[in-house]
C-alpha cells in the first residue's frame, strides 16, 4: 500500500474515535500520531498524556514539554503531566525479565486514571509496525488494556512515520528513537537512581564526541563494563583516533576500565 494510502487510512482510523487520549513521548511515533489528531479531530477532543520520571533525560523531557508550542498549538491544548516514581516501585526496581510490561502497565492504568475522570475511553499510543517484531513486552500491556495502536492499524513503519512526519513539517522526523534509561540495564540488575546518572552521564559524554542518538548498556556481570551503540552512520568518525582515545579516556575517568562497540549500530 502506499504511504499516501496509509496516511488516509491513518486520519479515517483516528476520525472514527471522536475523543481521545495520547500516550505522548515526544518522540517521532506519538509526535505524528499526536499532529494527525490534532487535524483530524481538533484540540478540543483531545487530552495528552505525558509520563514524567526520572527515566528520562532533561533534553527528552523538554522536547514534549515545549512540543505544542514549538508546532503552532500554543492555544487550545495542554500537554497532562503524569508524574510517576517508578523507583518506588518494587516490581520494577527488581528488573525482572517482564519490568517493561509491569512498567508499562503502571503508567497506562494512570493515564487511563486520567483521561476516564475527563470521560475520555480511547487511549492511543504511537506504537508503530516494527515495534512488534522482536519480544518487546511493554506490548502485552497494551493489548491487556486495550490501549489503540493506530500507526499499527494503518500499516505504517518506522521508516513512513518519519516520512510523514518530514511532509507535516515535524522538527523530530529526523530525531533517534529513544527509550527510557532502564532500557540500558541487563535484567536481574537491580535499578537506582545513581545507576541511571550514570547512564545519563556516559551517553551524554559520548554525545559530545558527535555521536547523537548513542546507547551505553551496562554488562550484566561486570560494574566496570560497557556496551556503546552509535548510529550505523557514525562508525567512520571512530576512525580518528583522537575521537576513540578521547572516549575511552572519558570512561576510564568514571571507572569504566572496558568499553565494548556493538558493531550492528543503531538505525
Amino acid at each position: 500500500m502506499r504511504i499516501e494510502n496509509k496516511a488516509h487510512r491513518l486520519k479515517a482510523i483516528i476520525q472514527g474515535y471522536e475523543r481521545v487520549a495520547i500516550a505522548f513521548s515526544g518522540g517521532v511515533d506519538s509526535s505524528l500520531l499526536l499532529k494527525c489528531a490534532l487535524d483530524t479531530l481538533g484540540a478540543g477532543n483531545i487530552v495528552v498524556l505525558f509520563g514524567k520520571s526520572e527515566l528520562l533525560k532533561p533534553a527528552e523531557v523538554e522536547r514534549a514539554e515545549n512540543w505544542l508550542a514549538d508546532n503552532g498549538y500554543p492555544n487550545g491544548i495542554e500537554l497532562e503531566r503524569v508524574l510517576l516514581r517508578p523507583l518506588l516501585w518494587k516490581e520494577f526496581v527488581n528488573n525482572p525479565e517482564d519490568r517493561c510490561y509491569l512498567c508499562k502497565l503502571r503508567v497506562y492504568t494512570a493515564f487511563r486514571e486520567r483521561m476516564e475522570k475527563r470521560g475520555i475511553s480511547i487511549l492511543m499510543d504511537g506504537t508503530n509496525i516494527d515495534d512488534l517484531k522482536g519480544n518487546r513486552a511493554g506490548l502485552r500491556a497494551i493489548h491487556e488494556l486495550g490501549v489503540k495502536m493506530p500507526l499499527v492499524e494503518a500499516g505504517l513503519d518506522k521508516m513512513e512515520v518519519r516520512k510523514l512526519s518530514q511532509q507535516l513539517g515535524l522538527a523530530v522526523w529526523y530525531q533517534p528513537s529513544s527509550s527510557c534509561l532502564a532500557t540500558r540495564v541487563p535484567a536481574g540488575t537491580k535499578i537506582t537512581g545513581d545507576l541511571l546518572q550514570k547512564i545519563r552521564i556516559w551517553e551524554d559524554g559520548v554525545e559530545r564526541f558527535g555521536f547523537v542518538g548513542c546507547r551505553v548498556r551496562l554488562d550484566s556481570g561486570r560494574e566496570d563494563t560497557v556496551y556503546v551503540e552509535i548510529g550505523g552512520g557514525d562508525f567512520e568518525a571512530l576512525l580518528n583516533p583522537a575521537i576513540r582515545l578521547a572516549m575511552l579516556r572519558f570512561f576510564q575517568n568514571s571507572g569504566v576500565k572496558k568499553v565494548f562497540l556493538d558493531l550492528e549500530g543503531r538505525s
